[in-house]
């Protein structure tokens, strides 16, 4: 049975040898790139490339995202989320394999995103969001 993040992070704590601590957990490590989850999601969900890249406003650009050849912004990564539809675990999913933040509904910002994505909003509508609370855009690639 795989071990939760607090149970690995409670014996990471208490290890005297981080080799051992790797050995025994090899299993448990996110080993998953942002291109092959997202190749993996696109084949499990009624969409395509075409579409993630039409939806998420940033064009071509999903398709290098999808072959491994571009690493893209945490706000790219939401974009495209948004624009397949994905639920809000497997974003904070997508998020965490991409070495970004976890959307934080403490934060006014990812809330508004968080919302957009529990409502299936499209990236547009969450950028209309956004700006209309004087908010950094999706659009607004940084």
């Amino acid at each position: 049975m795989a071990a939760i993040t607090e149970e690995l992070m409670n014996e990471l704590r208490k290890t005297a040898d981080i080799n051992g601590f790797f050995n025994k957990h090899e299993n448990e490590f996110i080993k998953e790139t942002p291109s092959s989850f997202l190749n993996y999601l696109i084949s499990t969900k009624n969409t395509t490339a075409a579409d993630a890249a039409k939806e998420s406003g940033v064009g071509e650009y999903v398709y290098k995202i999808l072959n491994g050849t571009r690493k893209p912004s945490r706000n790219v990564l939401i974009a495209v989320a948004l624009g397949m539809k994905l639920e809000l675990e497997e974003t904070q999913l997508l998020l965490r394999i991409s070495k970004f933040a976890v959307l934080d509904s403490r934060d006014k910002r990812d809330s508004v995103i968080i919302y957009g994505l529990v409502n299936h909003l499209t990236v547009f509508n969450v950028d209309d969001l956004l700006a209309q609370n004087d908010m950094v855009t999706l659009s607004k690639r940084n």
